[in-house]
């Protein structure tokens, strides 16, 4: 599609990135912000990276203490280049410079958890093999963050030491330009189908970056070509293994390096074209997009299956533009509300923010401050056919009412928990029953003990468990008989689960049915009904952010602000909870100090049954709205 699409143009040579940011336009306000960033390191000791430190992965399984050493200098060198272009008095060059010289002087710009994994020989190793380099998302990205740096500051290094803009170039060529074009076998690029990688955001987070070198410094009209022809081929191969609904099966917290990077990648080759290769009309480009205002619950909240935070990590600007591009005003206001939500020290707090990204929240910053969003402009409901989620939500007002999002689709998507069936549940934009999230990466995550992870595995997510068996990985451990239907009363959908589960558990039919309810009185009802072939327990679980109170008949779930019931039939279920202590950084940032899995329990399980749970608001005085 893209690579057709480029062929239209008749460029035969791909031009280079020669402009510069109109730095003049950006605001006083956000120079003040930036210069206070940026003074936090002057005269900065850059952080050592110790070869024992790499060596933690390979030993004990833990990425943190290298990784935070190495971002750190990469945050800093972004903030101080940035500055010094919106100063251009030259008094954080010499930081820079350090800066840069220490990244150049890194044995390898690739993570510890990522290099074994692109040698051509194979093996482990502990260390980096420094005769041969490759290339992953961070090396691309350190190659970017001094491409940009070069780029933008070229004749001051220069005037400095001409020995600072010869090493960059000596490096990027040694690193990233040479082993890309020589390179056909890195999964990342698509090429191959023997590795065992699914193509999610590697592809074009790490094409992009790359291709952002070449149009920096490479000269050679043939070699820069040659790169971002290739660079296409692998966003080809993206997006045909791309959910043609839009979708993004890693989630939000994802697409950003997803299906943002893929923005950015595009938008560049849009940019050093003026806009003669310009695939924004193209159906799935706009999909890709919008995306992310489907999945938004309320304020920072985001339906977050598979290896997403409820909290995500989202770019306003890079919204902001994606909808300008495809002309879609709601994912520009979602974009300016995510930036006056977020701020600028937000966008700088994740270890990973790129140089290039600063820059576009810099040269819009004035632009989306005055932008006038628009509320409430989202569907009641949407259906993801092929991610097979459908997110639905009581009012246009996503800080009103009941939100409701299940899922089907199967266990082995990227970045995937075992969670078909699964669903979300919020009222007035704060959560009631949710997907916990994913714990700090360490080896574990993408080794052959992932489910081992309690987070990732079904029995802490909101599904059955049944004769004590949960769900198992895989693609063929899915939903089956998927319908979604939308009606004058409601967004309902329904899910056979039995083929998620091991034949052990005895399920011959299990119908999972979530429906959102607006009238005659806002519910939302999850229903199960099955046929076993053996039946020694049945557990219906749901995990909640704060702790339930029992009624006679119903459960008490607090948001922190709203008290909603949860109605079920005691006669038929037991119910009890337990507290899940969370000392996880990441996960205590979304949840605090705990979350609770909230356990019904048929007290006579039968062959053929079903339950029925249905939240509703409780109103003053103790009454069901």
């Amino acid at each position: 599609m893209l690579y057709s699409m480029w062929e239209k143009t008749g460029f035969d040579i791909v031009p280079r990135i020669a402009k510069q940011p109109r730095w003049e336009q950006v605001p006083l306000s956000f120079r003040k912000k930036l210069s206070a960033a940026a003074e936090q390191y002057e005269d900065l000791r850059w952080p050592f990276l110790y070869a024992v430190r790499y060596m933690d992965f390979a030993r004990t399984g833990n990425r943190a203490a290298f990784e935070d050493a190495y971002f750190k200098r990469r945050q800093a060198l972004a903030v101080l280049v940035l500055a010094e272009c919106l100063e251009n008095e030259g008094r954080f060059l010499d930081d820079i410079i350090n800066g840069i010289w220490c990244i150049c002087e890194e044995s390898s710009w690739v993570l510890p958890a990522h290099h074994n994994q692109f040698y051509e020989k194979g093996g482990f190793h502990s260390l980096p093999r420094i005769q041969e380099p490759v290339i992953d998302l961070f090396a691309a990205e350190t190659g970017a963050l001094l491409a940009w740096a070069l780029h933008l500051l070229g004749p001051s290094l220069g005037r400095v030491s001409l020995q600072v803009t010869e090493r960059i170039i000596w490096e990027l060529r040694h690193r990233i330009l040479d082993p890309y074009l020589d390179r056909d076998d890195f999964w990342w690029m698509g090429f191959r189908d023997d590795t065992g990688n699914t193509l999610g955001n590697w592809v074009p987070w790490t094409t992009g970056n790359c291709l952002r070198v070449f149009l920096l410094i490479e000269k050679d009209d043939k070699r820069r070509t040659q790169a971002v022809m290739k660079g296409l081929q692998s966003l080809d191969i993206y997006l045909q293994h791309y959910s043609p609904d839009g979708g993004c099966d890693e989630g939000p917290s994802y697409w950003g390096r997803s299906g943002g990077s893929l923005f950015e990648c595009l938008e560049m080759l849009y940019n050093v074209t003026d806009g003669v290769f310009d695939p924004f009309s193209d159906p799935l480009i706009k999909r890709i997009g919008q995306y992310m205002y489907r999945v938004h619950i309320a304020r920072e909240y985001f339906v977050n299956f598979a290896d997403g935070s409820a909290k995500a990590e989202v770019d306003g600007p890079i919204l902001y533009s994606y909808g300008k591009r495809i002309q879609d005003p709601c994912l520009m206001s979602m974009g300016v509300q995510m930036y006056q939500l977020y701020g600028l020290e937000k966008l700088m707090e994740p270890k990973t923010f790129s140089l290039g990204r600063l820059i576009r929240t810099a040269c819009l910053h004035e632009e989306m401050e005055r932008y006038e969003w628009r509320r409430g402009c989202v569907d009641l409901d949407h259906w993801f056919e092929n991610l097979q989620v459908m997110t639905a939500r009581e009012t246009r007002d996503p800080e009103r009412g009941f939100f409701l999002s299940a899922k089907g689709g199967h266990n082995g998507e990227n970045h995937n928990h075992n969670d078909v069936g699964s669903c979300i549940v919020y009222y007035n934009g704060h959560p009631l029953l949710i997907d916990v999230g994913v714990e700090t990466y360490t080896a574990k995550t993408f080794g052959p003990h992932r489910y081992e992870i309690w987070t990732m595995r079904s029995l802490y997510h909101n599904v059955p468990l049944v004769n004590g068996k949960e769900q198992l990985p895989g693609g063929q451990y899915k939903a089956t008989n998927v319908n979604y239907r939308r009606d004058e009363q409601g967004s309902h959908v329904s899910f056979q689960l039995e083929r998620a589960y091991p034949q052990e558990s005895g399920m011959q039919k299990w119908e999972r049915r979530c429906t959102l309810q607006r009238d005659p009185k806002p519910t939302v009802v999850i229903r199960d009904r099955f046929q076993l072939e053996y039946a020694n327990s049945i557990q219906l679980v749901f995990m909640t952010p704060k702790e339930p109170r029992a009624g006679d008949d119903l459960i008490y779930l607090d948001t922190g602000w709203e008290i909603v019931a949860m109605t079920y039939d005691n006669s038929q279920l037991d119910v009890a909870w337990e507290m899940i202590p969370i000392d996880d950084p990441l996960l205590h940032s979304v949840w605090g100090d705990r979350v609770y899995r909230l356990v019904f329990e048929i007290i006579e399980p039968s062959l053929v049954g079903e339950a029925v749970f249905t939240l509703r608001k409780l109103e003053q005085g103790g009454s069901v709205r």
